[in-house]
């Protein structure tokens, strides 16, 4: 069966069932929330992971299909430009581009850095050894930046310097992403607007006449 098969007949199986087919968000709350249930199970030592992973992808094939979206054409046309490349692995797993360059990625994978290190290090009256990430890897690097400023500041004592570093790599990630800070802060504002915001400090668990598990998780997801 090819991916375009499989995407109608994903979708025909849901119209069967009698799910809602036009629900985007709701689409793209339950792909998360089955992927989320398949790592739950890889981290508490599930070694049969083919079902859970057969689940999601009947998720994406179904929204893909509500989108309108050809994976079939999309897939081939990503494996054609990555199939020729050639990567090497970095102590943490990372693919680094050209496995003639991965021994001295393996000695020393590096960072990403603020802009202005290399200048404070020659000021000490050494140098750096650094080189310029491309997009695709500068994209890679900033998710990389973001968890470990947050892992910095859970580990801190509520440092306000920690929660500006994480600012500054979430508006990095808003500029890839092709926003800037204020468009990002209007996008809070709105959201906090239409949902609130958190100093309430509610705690949800389950609303007491849900009919179905499904729906709980569609609403769990869609919060």
């Amino acid at each position: 069966m090819d991916i375009r098969s499989a995407q109608k007949i994903a979708l025909d199986t849901s119209l069967v069932k009698g799910i809602n087919t036009t629900d985007v968000p709701s689409g793209f709350g339950m792909l998360r929330s089955k992927v989320a249930g398949a790592f739950d199970a890889w981290s508490n030592g599930c070694a049969e992971m083919a079902d859970e992973l057969a689940v999601i992808t009947i998720f994406l094939l179904r929204l893909a299909e509500m989108l309108g979206a050809d994976l079939q054409e999309a897939v081939e046309s990503k494996l054609a430009v990555t199939k020729p490349r050639v990567y090497g692995q970095a102590p943490n797993g990372m693919p680094v581009r050209n496995a003639t360059i991965a021994p001295n990625a393996v000695m020393n994978h590096g960072k990403l850095v603020r802009d202005k290190i290399p200048q404070i290090i020659r000021s000490k009256g050494q140098e750096p050894v650094i080189c310029t990430a491309d997009t695709e890897e500068y994209c890679v690097r900033l998710r990389d930046k973001l968890q470990e400023e947050v892992e910095e500041y859970l580990a801190s004592d509520n440092d306000r310097e920690e929660l500006a570093d994480i600012l500054e790599v979430l508006y990095a990630l808003a500029e890839q992403a092709g926003t800037d800070h204020q468009q990002l802060e209007k996008l809070r504002a709105a959201k906090a607007e239409t949902r609130g915001g958190f100093a309430d400090r509610i705690i949800w668990f389950y609303n007491q006449r849900e009919a179905a598990d499904e729906n709980m998780t569609i609403a769990a997801a869609n919060l």
